[in-house]
Parts: structure tokens; sequence; C-alpha cells
């Protein structure tokens, strides 16, 4: 197993951030949910006593993460109401990182990210250093890129945390080491980005009504009936993944309804699923997705 690397975390910090930057480290334990956050300006946490402090909770089998961009000083709440400068753009890639890769390379109105935190095998984070951005700007750009990019469309806050390089990522048995690759050196803009055509407005949101019932059942058919079935070697098993997130949590369907309403599509795959397979799948979904519970139920009054 290779050793963790002491240099590479303060060498993320030095290049993400100003040194008076106030950011949030967030330690996590998988196995048990506790979490520990310390927030305090960027060159605080690049210290020799907060490294030590960093690399004791990591050697405890904690992941260690990192706020992307920069706080009020003084906030000790990483919400998004808490972030004052954006200092990245953000996209979680979950899987295929390959793939992501080549899509970038042939859209040239996309810069070429800054950095790419390898988080473990096939997915990473991709991250561009950039100025100008709001959070009212950044996160619809964001839910932009990752919706042409195909990578998560949920993993789009402005308040989004990256893990800390140079550390070992304890989500996964044998844990991996985090690793940072740097491509680019300059800081981009708004302007050097495809803006999506809509952007957001300050209007107060209205309440929302939740459906309940037979009306959830007949929403989440009529979603799956405008999913393409899935294929083998054309990222099937992805797609069903994505597919039995967005029932088992974002339609909050029972694993028996989820099963139900899949019936029909899943006789189109190539090959079905068997019904094993499927169930299994769905209580993956419910159990590591991360898509909303009823995030897919609100609709406007």
């Amino acid at each position: 197993m290779a050793a963790i690397d002491r240099d590479a975390p303060r060498l993320f910090l030095s290049r993400a951030f100003e040194p008076d930057d106030w950011i949030a480290v967030l330690v996590k334990w998988h196995d048990t949910g506790r979490v520990i956050q310390r927030v305090g300006a960027a060159a605080w946490v690049a210290s020799s006593r907060v490294q030590a402090w960093v690399r004791a909770q990591n050697a405890a089998h904690a992941s260690v993460f990192v706020l992307v961009n920069a706080l009020v000083p003084g906030q000790r709440s990483r919400r998004r109401e808490a972030i004052r400068d954006v200092r990245h753009v953000f996209l979680d890639v979950d899987d295929d990182l390959a793939r992501v890769q080549e899509a970038l390379n042939q859209r040239p109105d996309i810069p070429t990210p800054s950095c790419v935190v390898h988080s473990s095998p096939g997915r990473a984070h991709l991250l561009w250093r950039v100025r100008g951005f709001t959070g009212d700007t950044v996160e619809p750009l964001q839910k932009h890129l990752a919706a042409v990019l195909h990578t998560d469309v949920a993993a789009t806050s402005a308040a989004q945390l990256t893990r800390l390089p140079g550390l070992r990522n304890y989500k996964y048995t044998p844990p991996p080491l985090v690793t940072l690759g740097w491509q680019r050196t300059e800081v981009r803009h708004p302007t050097d980005f495809p803006m999506p055509a809509r952007m957001p407005t300050l209007a107060r949101r209205l309440p929302r009504a939740r459906p309940t019932g037979s009306s959830c059942l007949r929403r989440a058919r009529e979603y799956v009936a405008f999913v393409p079935p899935a294929v083998a070697g054309q990222r099937g098993d992805a797609q069903t993944f994505r597919l039995c997130c967005r029932l088992a949590r974002g339609f909050a369907l029972s694993d028996d309804e989820v099963l139900e309403v899949l019936e029909s599509w899943n006789a189109r795959c190539q090959p079905p699923w068997s019904e094993g397979d499927l169930a299994r799948k769905v209580r993956h979904a419910r159990r590591y997705g991360r898509e909303p519970v009823g995030g897919l139920l609100e609709t406007p009054p």
C-alpha cells in the first residue's frame, strides 16, 4: 500500500486558495457517520500543527474533505449562505473518468480543468480556479456542465467539498490514496465558460406541495416512460443505477414499487436485468445514492 503524500495537501491548499481565505476541513468516519469540522484561514489549515492533526485522523480511518470555496471570515458554518468568494468551478465524476476527459477534449468551449483530484479508481473531482463568480452564477454553470458531460448533477452546490489529496479514502476497502493532477495554472472567469441560457432570479420561492400515494407512482411511471433502455456495453450498469436512485430516493418509492415501475422499462433493456440483479441495484441505490429523498416529488402549487 502506497504511503500518504505529506506534501500534496499543502500544495493543493497553496494553489487553490489565498492564504487568508477561510475554508472548512471536515473529517468523516464512514463506518459510524461521525464527523468533525474545523474552520479557519487556508494558511492555518496548511500549518504543520493542523496537518499533523489531519494525518492523525486519516490514520484513524477517517476520510478528509475540504470546502472548495471561501467562507466569510469568522463563519463556523459551511452552508451555501456562508460562502463569500467562489474559488472553483466544481464537477464530481462519479464513474468513467476517461469518458468525461474525452468529452472535454471534444469541447473547445470548456477550458481544461486546473486540477483533477483522483478520489478512487475511475472517479475524480474536476476543479477550475476561477474569479468573478457568485453562488448564484456558479451553481447554474455547474449544473449545465454536469448535464452536458454526464457527471453528478446533484453535486453542484457552491458549498461542495472535495477530498484532500495525499490522504486515504476510507469509503472503500482497501482505501485508495487520493492523488492530485495539475493541468493548468491560469485563473478563469465567467466569460471563459459556456454559460447556461437561463440564469437564476432572486425572486422568493413559493411553498411547494408534495403528491402522495398513487400520484407518486403515476409520476414515476411517466418519468420512466421517457428513459432509454439500458444496453450492455454502453454504460447500461451506471444508467440503471441512476434510474434506481431517481425512483427509490427521488420519488421515495418502496423497493417493491420501484420494481413494479421498472418492469416495462426492464423488458426493453438489452439484455433485461434479472429480478435478483435489479432488486440488488434498488437496495444499493437507496443506500449509496445521493439523490435527495423526495426531491422529485416537489411541484409548484
